[in-house]
Order: structure tokens, then C-alpha cells, then sequence
């Protein structure tokens, strides 16, 4: 971990520093070009105007401190550089904020997920079992007001050394409670049963194990308890990495619950230089959870905001009324905050993150919407699966499940058209289109024709389209041409040439 500390005294002679830490004072710039993980403003320093615009690239946003009293000595340049870092005060001791940096500020990001279908259930504990999909699992119980242990968890949940983990579980009660209860495995030993602890999870806030930071590597496994005369909608558990409220797989993530059903979904905002267009980017399908695309859109320099859907076994496209609506309230607020307007907003995605790149795109009438390998038909991927894609996409029944009312061909027809009636009914006539896909596209091989046949794209600025042979994920080339649109957009429709 690189640290920089910009002030008048140094701390690594005053306090204890980590061994992991490899602590810079006032060299900046430094001989050889790199990177840090923090930098700490403690009070005045030497930087000059130039050093402050250039060092704005060496750290993350959200990974800036500073102190009470350090805003005194800074010039407009460095308040600029504050701003445009989304840097945050800190009142701890300088002792606490060392100590806290492991802990806080890591590189990279990590979130996996349990499926209800991993809970080996206690069947004589319960009343009635019943799988809805994949993702969602149906019980009733009647504990006689005592709490009770319904299953564990098959797979035990690996604590990486130097980390601390947060849980998650999506669900819905009527009449019973639900906690959970959690066993601690040192590496080498079969673990001690008394050495567990009780976690409630009844808050919309994720639940962070109480457990030390060590390099120790760790297990827990995890039991499900309930507690009275009801029934009890299961869904996915999230296991994650914490950053003890300092962000949401990055520094600065945030997310979105559903109070409903507890079901969640992550925005991040980067301020980049604070200057138009707004790109928003939404990750594809993830078998581990995070956010896609950070180094791209930071080295775009322009304002960036990413989201990724955290649902079921891969996400859920974005879907939902709930969801849909929250994100672009998100999406408002920081046009808002940055002073733009919807024709200086750029929405993007590939894949799986197509879908609301257009639709919300769409809905917010977007300077352009540019997207690659575009999957709009949710239904008719649903329907070519079994003969046109064999196993190949399995969790499309489990989304649509969401969204019909029966997965029978009528309903997964309806749904597509909904997606066209509302699309279709969009002002698209100050929107530029950029769709890369594949000719022989296995998942959704209609919706470049939808797009081509819909009068609101007729009215549109611009309808660019690339075709690129073969099957859904047969050849990256595509995202290059993805790139090269947003990229072209930014140079010359807004005099972006960094």
C-alpha cells in the first residue's frame, strides 16, 4: 500500500506504521511516476499548482484525507483537487487513521453469492418446502416461540488474510423472524461449535462479522435460525469485502435496497474532472460481484458513474420498476450536482448492461446511448434457450420469473413488448444511437431489427450500427468498437482530447 502524506510533520516519525504501508512524506512529484492508495493532507505543503492537477490522476477518488485545520494553508488548485477527489475530512487521531488505511482503503474488490439451493436444509424443522427458481426458496415453520435451526450453508465462506467480510441476505418474513448464526474455522483445525456468534440482519444495512483483522487465513459457515408461526421468502446471501462504511466494493460505492425484499444494487459516482459529459456504465453479467469498467472510464477523465446488479446468479438486468426508478433518480442527482444537463449524459453498456442503457437511456432522453452486443428481448432469450442455447444461460428463467406472472410463451411475449411500447414511445429526436452486435448473436439476435424498425429511433440524431460475425461472446473486438464511439463522442462532440 503506497501512502503519501502531504504537511508539515511526518508521522512515520511520530507513530507506529504498518509493515504493509510504504509511507511517502512531501516527495511529490517523485522521481519514478506511480501510484498511491491514499494521500493524507495533514497541513501546509510545497505542491504547486501543476503538482495538484497531476496528482489528481495518481489516487482514486474517495482515497483523500484531510484534517481539520488543513484547509487554511491550501491554494484554489488544491480545494480544486479536494473536490474533484470527492476527498473527505477526518477527525480521528493520526495514530487511529494509520491504523484504520489496511483496513479502509485495499485495492480491488471482491462479493460472492450463495443461492438458497446451498442451504441443506433441516426438513423436520419445517412445515412446507417449496423452490420458486433458482434464487428464491419458499418455507413455513412453527418453532413454538423458541429459535431454531432450519439448515447451513453447504459451502464454507473463506476469509481472505487482511480483510474483514459483510452479509447480506435477501428476504421476506410474515409472522417469524430470522437471524443468523455464524461459526468461526482457523486454518488447520476442525474448529470449536462454542466459538460462534449471532448475527441480526434485520436492518437495511449489511452486517459485518465481528471478528479481529488479522493475515490469519479463516473460515465461517453459516446457519439459518428462525423463530415463530409463519413463512419465510429466502433469497440470495452476499458474502463481501468490507471497508467499514467507506465504500461499497470501491471507496465511494454506494447501493440501493429494496426495503421490499431486501434485493440490492451498487452506483458509484466518480467526479473526474468535473467537467461534461456525465458517462454512466453499467457492468455485464458477474459471477463475482463489483464494478466493471473502473479503469476505462478513469482514464476517460470525464464524470463517471457505474452500477452493477448484484441480483440472482449473475444479475437481473437492471429490472424492476423499484430499481429502475431509484437508479435514475442516482443518475439525476449528479447531473444535478455537477451542474449538466440530459444533453450531456452518455449512456453505456454491453451485454447484460444494454438493457437499461437503453431503456433508462431512452427514458431520459440521453445525449447518446452507445452499446454493444445489445440484449432487449428478455422473453425470446428465455424461449431460443433450449434449442438454440442449451444450458448455456440457464438464470434467464429465474430473471423473467421476476417479471411474469407464469414463464409460459404469451408472458415472455408480453414482455418484450412492453420493452418496445415504452421504448418506442420515447423522444429519441435529440439522442445518437451506437450499437456494435453480432450478427449471429445466440441470446437476443432481434433486437438490432427492433431498433432499426422503431419510429422513435427513425426520429433520432444519429443511428450508427456495426455488425460483427459470430455468436454472443465470440469476438472482444466488439468492446474495442464500443470504446472507439465513446471515445470519438468525447473528443469531438465535447473537445476532449486528454
Amino acid at each position: 500500500m503506497n501512502v503519501l502524506q502531504l504537511g508539515p510533520d511526518n508521522w512515520a516519525k511520530k507513530y507506529e506504521i504498518p509493515k504493509s504501508i510504504d509511507w511517502e512524506f512531501n516527495n511529490y512529484p517523485p522521481e519514478e511516476k506511480h501510484n498511491y492508495n491514499v494521500v493524507i493532507i495533514s497541513g501546509e505543503n510545497h505542491l504547486s499548482d501543476q503538482d495538484w492537477e497531476t496528482l489528481q490522476w495518481r489516487v482514486d477518488p474517495y482515497n483523500v484525507i484531510y484534517l481539520p485545520g488543513a484547509l487554511i494553508h491550501l491554494s484554489p488548485a488544491a480545494k480544486h483537487f479536494l473536490r474533484c477527489q470527492a476527498a473527505t475530512e477526518n477527525l480521528d487521531d493520526p495514530q487511529t487513521i494509520i491504523n484504520n488505511l489496511p483496513r479502509q482503503y485495499f485495492w480491488g474488490q471482491s462479493g460472492i453469492r450463495f443461492a438458497p439451493s446451498s442451504l441443506m436444509l433441516l426438513t423436520d424443522r419445517l412445515q412446507f418446502i417449496h423452490y420458486l427458481d433458482a434464487g428464491h426458496l419458499l418455507l413455513k415453520a412453527d418453532t413454538n416461540d423458541e429459535w431454531v435451526n432450519i439448515g447451513s450453508y453447504k459451502n464454507n465462506i473463506f476469509l481472505d488474510p487482511n480483510r474483514l467480510i459483510k452479509l447480506w441476505l435477501e428476504y421476506q418474513t410474515q409472522n417469524i423472524e430470522i437471524r443468523l448464526r455464524v461459526f468461526l474455522q482457523y486454518s488447520g483445525g476442525d474448529g470449536d461449535p462454542n466459538d460462534s456468534f449471532i448475527l441480526n440482519i434485520d436492518s437495511l444495512n449489511e452486517v459485518q462479522l465481528p471478528i479481529k483483522f488479522t493475515d490469519s487465513v479463516r473460515y465461517v459457515n453459516i446457519s439459518v435460525e428462525v423463530r415463530g408461526n409463519g413463512s419465510l421468502k429466502l433469497g440470495v446471501l452476499h458474502s463481501r469485502w468490507s471497508r467499514e462504511g467507506k465504500g461499497e466494493f470501491i471507496t465511494g460505492g454506494q447501493r440501493i435496497v429494496n426495503p421490499s425484499n431486501r434485493e440490492d444494487v451498487a452506483v458509484y459516482f466518480n467526479p473526474g474532472d468535473l467537467k461534461p459529459p456525465l458517462n454512466v456504465y453499467f457492468s455485464g453479467a458477474r459471477g463475482l460481484e463489483g464494478f466493471e469498467a473502473f479503469p476505462l472510464f478513469r482514464n476517460l477523465h470525464a464524470p463517471t458513474i457505474l452500477v452493477t446488479d448484484m441480483r440472482l446468479e449473475v444479475g437481473q438486468f437492471y429490472t424492476t420498476s423499484y430499481m429502475e426508478e431509484e437508479i435514475k433518480k442516482f443518475i439525476c442527482y449528479y447531473l444535478d450536482k455537477l451542474g449538466f444537463n440530459k444533453k450531456q449524459l452518455i449512456m453505456n453498456g454491453i451485454s447484460m448492461g444494454t438493457y437499461p442503457a437503453m431503456k433508462l437511456g431512452a427514458q431520459l432522453g440521453a445525449y447518446a446511448i452507445n452499446v454493444a452486443k445489445p440484449l432487449a428481448n428478455l422473453g425470446l432469450i428465455a424461449k431460443r434457450g433450449r434449442l438454440e442455447r442449451p444450458e448455456g444461460f440457464e438464470t434467464i428463467f429465474d430473471m423473467d420469473n421476476q417479471l411474469v406472472t407464469h414463464l409460459k410463451r404469451t408472458d415472455l411475449d408480453q414482455l418484450d413488448q412492453n420493452f418496445w411500447h415504452a421504448f418506442n414511445h420515447c423522444d429519441l429526436s435529440q439522442t445518437r444511437l451506437f450499437v456494435g452486435y453480432m450478427e449471429n448473436d445466440d441470446y437476443d439476435n432481434q433486437a438490432i431489427e427492433y431498433l432499426r424498425q422503431s419510429p422513435a429511433v427513425a426520429k433520432a440524431k444519429q443511428f450508427a450500427t456495426k455488425g460483427f460475425a459470430g455468436r454472443h461472446n465470440d469476438d472482444p473486438s466488439i468492446n474495442s468498437w464500443f470504446v472507439g464511439r465513446l471515445t470519438q463522442m468525447l473528443k469531438y462532440d465535447f473537445g476532449r482530447d486528454d
